[in-house]
């Protein structure tokens, strides 16, 4: 991005604290955004995408200070000329003028519009609270508007229960525009709509965006919308961003194992063209909590592997599983004891019991009956003695000792993949480097 950016976020950060206790002792925080950046130029749609819960949300509102942020640095040009100022730190006034310059579109159209109030008094709102006193002038600017997100003049004294669903989110658009700002953040704006009406609303945005000459911060979940609607993409992880790049690149050559997921999931409708999605298994983590390295590590299906094993794929993403519900205390041995049991009792008995609680345990957690790696069947067998013979917390810490993977050990740096296509995993940063290294190299 070579000219200077409207709107840039640096390692944004917004935490919420945990209390317990009668005097509110803090003992923890949920990290919902945990140190994100990005920049959007002018004219530009950068899509922020993303499962539920991963901080989307939170971003956009503490970005345009909805709520405070608990650190980092949001950099805007409000164009007086003295470049980019952190909104961080605007006083009340700034505030307020920043305010005309960046507007918001909320998800759920009709909890965001006051059910007392006449729609087209909803949207003029804002030109009284910036100092429109004129009541003529004000009716007049929102009656061409609602006519531009193709409502009628007329539609001005009607309440919100009397439109529908795709209508309140036009009067929504109104209500972001009428105060000719730059940038819009417009979070999840249609994904409570009917698909045909989804199509609608978004080709009205992509022709306002146009003739206002706007800049978006589109937030979604459906990566086919933001295919359709963004420049450039940003793939936020439990309060990170993970992958960032131009659309068509991202979605023709994902480096995040989670950007590929996402993808992955994108309905296809010709049946001959129908693949297979990647099912992500594993943990899911707390934002409360976040897990140690990569964050993704947890759930990721090209987790990587230690040098001294050499596992199928799926197989030591289910030995990853295994211990890891072992170490919670999550794998209830007795139930397990108690089916076997039962089923021995129907006349399907085995030679030694113990060794059929321990392949129904294995079909569980999708491990084969005898790992491939001599070695870490070797260890995973020492580990299913001890956990069968009731000694849990030896089984945990054999497994924790014996099964790491390398991406829970740092946190993964983001690679260059060229033209501002960037991502955060090891397994990316080491391709980069085997593609560094010459032909001729040691290995």
């Amino acid at each position: 991005m070579t000219e200077r950016p409207l709107l840039s976020v640096r390692n944004l950060e917004k935490h919420y604290p945990i209390t317990e206790g009668v005097l509110s002792r803090r003992v923890g925080a949920a990290r919902a955004v945990d140190g994100i950046s990005f920049d959007i130029a002018r004219g530009e749609t950068l899509g922020l995408v993303g499962e539920s819960g991963c901080g989307k949300s939170t971003a956009a509102s503490s970005l345009i200070r909805l709520e405070e942020p608990t650190g980092g640095r949001v950099l805007f040009d409000d164009g007086r000329g003295e470049g980019l100022r952190d909104v961080t730190r605007f006083d009340e006034a700034d505030l307020k003028a920043f305010r005309r310059n960046a507007q918001m579109i909320f998800q759920d159209p009709s909890s965001s519009l006051d059910p007392r109030m006449t729609v087209g008094s909803s949207v003029a709102e804002s030109l009284m609270v910036h100092g429109m006193t004129d009541r003529t002038r004000r009716r007049k600017i929102v009656e061409n508007l609602l006519e531009d997100v193709g409502l009628s003049a007329d539609d001005y004294d009607r309440y919100p229960h009397e439109f529908s669903g795709g209508q309140k989110q036009r009067i929504g658009l109104a209500r972001a525009l009428v105060l000719n700002p730059d940038l819009i953040i417009a979070d999840e704006p249609v994904s409570a709509l009917d698909v045909s009406v989804r199509a609608e609303i978004l080709s009205l945005v992509d022709r306002l965006q146009e003739e206002y000459g706007l800049s978006m911060l589109f937030i979604s979940h459906d990566m086919s919308v933001v295919r359709d609607v963004c420049d450039r993409v940003a793939v936020m992880y439990l309060g990170k961003i993970v992958e960032i790049g131009e659309t068509e690149e991202v979605f023709a050559n994902p480096q995040h194992p989670y950007t590929e997921a996402l993808l992955s999931a994108i309905p296809t409708p010709d049946p001959r063209q129908r693949r297979k999605g990647i099912e992500l298994t594993g943990k899911v983590p707390s934002p409360v909590d976040p897990p140690d390295g990569c964050r993704f590590h947890t759930r990721c299906h090209r987790v990587i592997q230690p040098d001294e094993y050499d596992l199928e794929q799926s197989h030591w993403r289910s030995l990853l599983n295994f211990r890891d519900e072992v170490v919670a205390g999550a794998v209830d041995v007795g139930k397990v004891r108690e089916s076997v049991e039962a089923g021995a009792a129907d006349g399907d008995a085995e030679a030694t019991p113990d060794a059929a609680v321990e392949r129904e345990i294995r079909a569980d957690f999708g491990l084969p009956e005898r790992l491939s790696d001599a070695a870490a069947e070797r260890r995973l067998g020492d580990a299913f003695d001890r956990l069968l013979s009731g000694n849990e917390d030896e089984a945990a810490e054999t497994l924790a000792a014996a099964f790491v993977t390398p991406c829970e050990e740092s946190v993964p740096e983001f690679v260059d993949h060229g033209d501002g296509h960037r991502s955060a995993c090891f397994l990316t940063a080491r391709d980069e480097r085997a593609l560094e290294r010459p032909a001729n190299a040691e290995r």
